[in-house]
């Protein structure tokens, strides 16, 4: 196991919190707007709640962030925070999900698990986020399932 240099941050790209940032008071705004206005049908008025709802998880989803340090491994700004070293992992797996075909990596580590999924890193981050976890951990950590589908990625 090689040591890591400097601690690696990796969160969601800067165009997209921008628009996170520009669109969720927007969208809160609107919803103020449809509990105010005094015209509109009840049937659209429910729709506020979900958009207070989207809001939130926008300026949410700008807070992720996953930092992989020499001593361990920590995911932060969600609602689930996962703090770990390398040695309470237990397992390392992947699947392949969705339409578009895009890998998830599961962490196992004592009774909880992280997973790491490619549609949030982004296709330039995820391949680093590998190598890190294979440089850390012990090779025999990682599944067959995990082992096959890095091959076809590569």
């Amino acid at each position: 196991m090689e040591q890591i240099v400097h601690d690696e941050i990796f969160s969601a790209p800067q165009w997209v919190k921008i628009i996170c940032y520009i669109f969720s008071p927007a969208i809160f705004g609107m919803g103020v707007v449809m509990l105010i206005v005094k015209d509109i049908p009840f049937e659209v008025r429910i729709i506020s709640p979900l958009l207070f709802l989207i809001a939130v998880s926008m300026l949410i989803y700008t807070r992720l962030r996953l930092r992989v340090s020499d001593g361990g491994i920590s995911f932060t700004g969600g609602i689930n925070r996962h703090h770990f070293k390398w040695e309470d992992i237990t397992k390392v797996d992947m699947e392949i999900t969705r339409k578009y075909q895009t890998p998830k990596v599961i962490l196992h580590y004592a009774d909880r698990t992280l997973v790491l999924d490619c549609g949030f890193y982004l296709k330039k981050n995820f391949p680093r986020i590998l190598s890190l976890l294979e440089i850390k951990l012990r090779p025999e950590l990682f599944t067959g399932k995990y082992l096959d589908i890095r091959r076809q990625i590569i």
